[in-house]
């Protein structure tokens, strides 16, 4: 009878470990899978910490009941040791080199001017004007009407250079203020609700560099949606509209793979060799949208950042969604998600960046 359990414990285990692996490894690349075609499966990449977890757990387990099985749990790590780092990098931390220019990107959900109208100051207005970045990319810029003198009274004497663009009528708004010169601006046409993405060619130090900030297209979840969200994470759900917030995940990460897929082909195409992406992804850091807009570039984060870096971590939503990403002309250091500030719905990410020498 121990023996026939013994068994039945022993093929149970392992079928939990097996499928767990199976859904480990999904996830970890479900950047490669299209999200047009698999919408549910590129959405899994969102697990990938909860099935390394079950994993390392799995490995434990082993550990205790059979030791030569913890191969199958220890292979499982190796295999995913790449998206372990793209979801949580760890980095010693190196001194910014003299000359390194600084990048700022914030979705500034428009500086929240309903809660500061009459108040004497703003932080993320304040937080953005004594950031002393060189580079600031902006998402949800446009400020309330009583809110843009004081943004351009405080932010145009310190940046004399600065463009942004509308999408159409009370659109997304994005913002590019900078100490170099802008050569020009153009939106990146794709198909959206009312997201966009800019370009920006920038004179630094005598190198054209072209600037894309972005801000993807969003869930589309209404405040009831999140906390309905929030509540089936904690596990208090009601159930009921399960269905309908899975349906807007799927639609919205679908329309991004075309977004990145535009934004990608336009910077291949413009074939200029110093890039700086920044913005707003709306996309985890393992996504078709992540790996397709990086494509020859590099992560900041992963690069020199440390831990989750979460930029977003509202109604049970935990997740890196906000990037810079730069050519490999460039060297990154001591990327940060900064908690300070809360006023947004955005933690603002900056890094500085230093100019190779031999690319």
């Amino acid at each position: 009878m121990v023996s026939a359990f013994r068994k039945v414990l022993f093929y149970l285990l392992l079928t939990i470990n097996v499928v767990d692996i199976i859904l480990l490894l999904v996830s970890g690349y479900s950047g490669y899978l299209s999200p047009r075609d698999h919408p549910l499966l590129a959405l899994s990449g969102l697990l990938f910490p909860f099935f390394f977890a079950a994993n390392a757990v799995m490995l434990l387990v082993w550990l205790l009941v059979r030791k030569r099985m913890m191969l199958l749990p220890i292979a499982a790590i190796i295999l995913t040791i790449a998206p372990l780092r793209t979801y949580v990098p760890i980095n010693l931390g190196a001194e910014t080199p003299e000359g390194a220019i600084k990048v700022l990107s914030y979705n500034v959900y428009l500086y929240n001017g309903w809660t500061y109208r009459k108040k004497p100051h703003n932080p993320i207005l304040d937080y953005v004007a004594n950031s002393d970045a060189d580079i600031i990319c902006l998402q949800e810029a446009s400020p309330h009407e009583h809110m843009e003198r004081r943004v351009n009274t405080i932010l145009k004497p310190l940046y004399p250079y600065s463009d942004s663009i509308m999408y159409e009528k009370n659109g997304d708004c994005l913002a590019i203020y900078s100490r170099f010169p802008i050569i020009d601006s153009e939106r990146i046409p794709y198909p959206s609700a009312g997201n966009q993405s800019m370009a920006s060619r920038l004179l630094i130090d005598g190198d054209t560099v072209l600037v894309v900030n972005n801000h993807l297209e969003t869930v589309g979840f209404s405040v009831a949606d999140k906390k309905e969200f929030n509540h089936i994470v904690e596990g208090k759900g009601k159930g009921g509209n399960e269905k309908g917030l899975l349906e807007k995940l799927k639609r919205a990460v679908a329309i991004r793979s075309t977004q990145a897929d535009a934004v990608a082909n336009y910077i291949e195409e413009k074939g200029i060799e110093h890039v700086i992406v920044c913005g707003d992804f709306n996309d985890h850091p393992l996504s078709y949208t992540h790996r397709t807009i990086g494509r020859g570039l590099r992560d900041c984060f992963v690069a020199s950042g440390n831990g989750f870096g979460y930029t977003y971590d509202r109604f049970g939503i935990h997740v890196r969604i906000d990037n810079i990403l730069c050519s490999k002309t460039y060297e990154p250091y001591n990327c940060q998600v900064d908690r300070t500030v809360s006023a947004s719905d955005h933690y603002p990410v900056f890094c500085w960046l230093k100019r190779r020498a031999n690319p």
